[in-house]
């Protein structure tokens, strides 16, 4: 379904959401704000219909069955296919029978935000994950069991094999996997995000951003796998991360440093560490950001004014926009709107 997110709600059914969770969760994987018209696939299931009506790749059970219920958007791409879905505790078994009947050679790479958690396990071995922001890993071409403990929202992309192996003509050999490090926290986190402005939001995603989001997941894994990750490549992936945050969140006013060390549950020091050898800290990315929205939006539009753009390029006001701006560039937001005009320097000068 690519219709809008109320279209597929039947109230007249009831499952074992709670509606103040359901909403909450709505607000907060943006399903009202849309960035692009690109179709994605919407479903709500309840009850043994709903369990019946499952991808038939799967087998999910709950109990009691009456309780189920879960939203669903999914959307493939040329690459990977993104999720984003709230649902009560059930278990999601992969069996050898369904393994052998529907191949996937795919890797399921998620994290999940509210508190909880649950377990997989695959290949005798039992893995339990949880809040905040594990990363987990599982091979789709192998039988396992997922149990959420809670009611979870879990986000994720299924990438395939062959974009994360990094080895040619060599097996997958990885088993499950959670993790918590630093850098599997900070890849969980961007995860999230962009499983929700995709499938979601509809925003516009070209391959090279599916790729860099492999190789992105790659070095989250490859320290389980004994490939050639060093770690600065970590403090590399960070950095990257922390641009994307950046990207999606400077219109907020109140974004900041915290802010991302907090999208990546981690501490300020840490994430500064990660930045010890780039040109500019987390800090003067937000504020170049902001500023390079702010000089778009002087040129582009000449009927918007101070106030108007300081509030959508996350300046708290427009005192602060003109405090920031002639600080970098020597004039006032003003003035570089009529030199502009004038001719007198370059949009982009």
């Amino acid at each position: 379904m690519a219709g809008g997110f109320d279209a597929g709600i039947d109230t007249g059914r009831q499952g074992g959401l709670e509606r103040s969770t359901l909403t909450a969760w709505r607000a907060r994987i943006g399903a009202d704000q849309s960035l692009g018209r690109n179709p994605t696939r919407y479903l709500r299931r309840v009850g043994q219909q709903g369990l019946d009506n499952h991808m038939e790749t799967f087998h999910v059970d709950a109990d009691p069955v009456e309780d189920f219920e879960e939203y669903l958007y999914w959307r493939p791409l040329s690459q990977l296919m993104v999720f984003s879905l709230l649902r009560t505790p059930c278990t999601t078994e992969r069996t050898a029978e369904l393994v052998r009947r529907f191949r996937s050679e795919f890797v399921l790479v998620g994290t999940q935000h509210l508190p909880g958690g649950g377990t997989v396990t695959q290949g005798g071995r039992t893995f339990r994950y949880s809040h905040p922001r594990h990363l987990v890993a599982v091979n789709n071409d192998e039988p396992f069991v997922q149990v959420s403990n809670t009611v979870a929202d879990l986000a994720g992309v299924w990438v395939p094999i062959e974009l994360l192996d990094g080895r040619p003509n060599e097996e997958w050999s990885m088993g499950p996997l959670v993790d918590d490090s630093p850098l599997a926290r900070a890849t969980a986190a961007y995860i999230a995000s962009f499983a929700n402005d995709v499938a979601v939001r509809r925003a516009d995603i070209d391959t090279d951003t599916q790729v860099a989001v492999a190789e992105l997941i790659r070095a989250a894994l490859s320290s389980h796998r004994g490939d050639n990750f060093r770690a600065a490549d970590s403090e590399l992936y960070v950095r990257e991360i922390t641009g994307k945050l950046i990207e999606q969140n400077f219109r907020d006013p109140t974004f900041d440093v915290e802010s991302i060390a907090r999208l990546l549950f981690l501490s300020r020091r840490h994430l500064y560490r990660a930045f010890a050898g780039a040109d500019q800290t987390p800090a003067v990315l937000i504020a170049q950001r902001r500023l390079a929205a702010a000089k778009a939006l002087l040129v582009r539009d000449s009927r918007m004014s101070l106030r108007e753009v300081a509030a959508a390029c996350g300046f708290a006001s427009a005192g602060t926009l003109s405090k920031r701006f002639r600080a970098e560039f020597d004039l006032t937001p003003s003035e570089f709107r009529k030199a502009v005009r004038a001719g007198e320097v370059s949009a982009d000068g």
